[in-house]
């Protein structure tokens, strides 16, 4: 694998994919994370500026994971499974395996295993890539490493108004909020991708709405991923004595059949929100059809059948779409 940080230069602005009309409505939705394909795009666009590659040959380069980086501390990040959660006192609970029922926000055969307690699941958090694996699949509650928005990003926004182009003047009634993603100073983007094409050391990228700019600069294998496949090859061998697996999605995915993927045994599911995700392809020159995807942090489980085969149902899953983990219960 490859990685490439990527570090805002500014506040960022990534839409959410729903329609907004000036006047109508005076507060933009946006995603304080942008879709894959924006950081695949930015990527992309750097390589075919450099004359490297063709709007034809998109699948030369391949996002495999996207992490939030903080390379001070060399901590590394992914958005929080949705089958952690939380109470009105903030104690964490987790689905729990029990005869085959677990917590989930679908009626799949459930049951919930906290007693005497409203508990909602975590949304906008990340935990620690490490922590994934030796606490939360080995169920170490207390000892999760979650971290929430406000550790990793400043709250921020502008405000604009629409112009009339024949006054050039204000239009009354046409003032909007619209709220932007930036990083606290010590954090960053980084992209594990496989191309066979180089990308200079360092430079300059364009991302997100406004088209501002971003540093990226290709560096070795992170110190915080070094024990990551250790523990991938650890939880694969133990899957062979067990008969459900966990499917945990670290980035948006797209199923053919909405909200759940067509792979057999399906016992319980944790969605968040569906997120709309569009775009324009540079090869046609045309805007692309809006889609919903089951956002990052879906925890599927599913009766293992069989040898574990998961199969992507999404033809742009290069451009980062559906990274997920195959987890223990």
């Amino acid at each position: 694998m490859k990685y490439m940080q990527i570090k805002p230069t500014d506040s960022l602005f990534f839409g959410s994919g729903k329609p907004f009309n000036a006047g109508a409505d005076s507060w933009t939705d946006s995603s304080f994370l942008p879709n894959p394909s924006v950081i695949w795009g930015a990527l992309f666009s750097v390589l075919y500026r450099e004359g490297k590659v063709k709007t034809t040959e998109k699948e030369k380069l391949k996002i495999k994971n996207i992490y939030l980086y903080n390379e001070e501390q060399t901590t590394i990040l992914v958005p929080a499974p949705l089958d952690i959660f939380v109470d009105n006192e903030g104690n964490r609970y987790k689905s729990e395996y029990q005869n085959v029922d677990f917590i989930s926000n679908y009626p799949l055969k459930v049951i919930n295993i906290v007693e005497d307690k409203e508990v909602k699941s975590i949304e906008n958090s990340f935990i620690e890539i490490n922590s994934l694996y030796q606490h939360y699949v080995k169920k170490s509650f207390k000892s999760l490493i979650l971290y929430n928005f406000s550790d990793v990003f400043v709250a921020d926004y502008k405000i604009g108004i629409k112009i009339d182009k024949n006054t050039k003047t204000a239009k009354e009634n046409y003032l909007y909020r619209v709220d932007l993603t930036q990083f606290k100073k010590e954090w960053s983007f980084l992209i594990e991708y496989e191309s066979d094409i180089k990308f200079n050391g360092n430079g300059i990228l364009k991302l997100g709405g406004e088209s501002k700019t971003a540093y990226y600069k290709t560096i070795d294998t992170p110190i915080g991923l070094n024990s990551v496949e250790a523990f991938k090859r650890e939880i694969l061998n133990s899957l062979n004595n067990k008969k459900y697996f966990k499917l945990f999605f670290k980035t948006p995915v797209y199923f053919e059949d909405g909200w759940k993927p067509k792979h057999n045994g399906l016992v319980c599911a944790n969605i968040g929100k569906p997120v709309s995700i569009g775009g324009f392809d540079m090869e046609t020159k045309s805007i692309k059809e809006m889609k919903k995807y089951v956002p990052a942090g879906t925890v599927f489980v599913f009766k293992k059948n069989g040898k574990i085969d998961i199969e992507s149902e999404d033809s742009e899953s290069y451009k980062g779409f559906g990274s997920y983990e195959l987890l223990t219960i």
